[in-house]
């Protein structure tokens, strides 16, 4: 099993903080994300086996997952094994 991690893209003010419209997630959505991303890159780990095969794609379309009132937009990239993080959202 390999060590999947996660990252945001194309950074953390970008996909966290501020949105241009001054709404940033709270503290305790920030570390509820962060709960999640790493849920995702833990359960990633276990899905996938090894490199993709050649007719796999490398990278996955982009996903949503949402618990309670956060929404998490993601990819896999099974190339570096990491869960590219690129939009978290709350109700403001």
């Amino acid at each position: 099993m390999s060590e999947w991690t996660w990252e945001y893209a194309p950074d953390a003010d970008h996909v966290v903080g501020d949105k241009g419209d001054g709404a940033n997630l709270s503290p305790e959505d920030m570390a509820e994300a962060e709960k999640i991303d790493q849920e995702l890159a833990d359960a990633a780990s276990v899905r996938y086996l090894g490199p993709p095969r050649y007719e796999e794609p490398a990278v996955s379309r982009l996903k949503s997952y949402a618990r309670g009132l956060l929404i998490v937009w993601y990819q896999e990239d099974r190339r570096d094994d990491v869960i590219v993080v690129v939009r978290v959202t709350a109700p403001w």
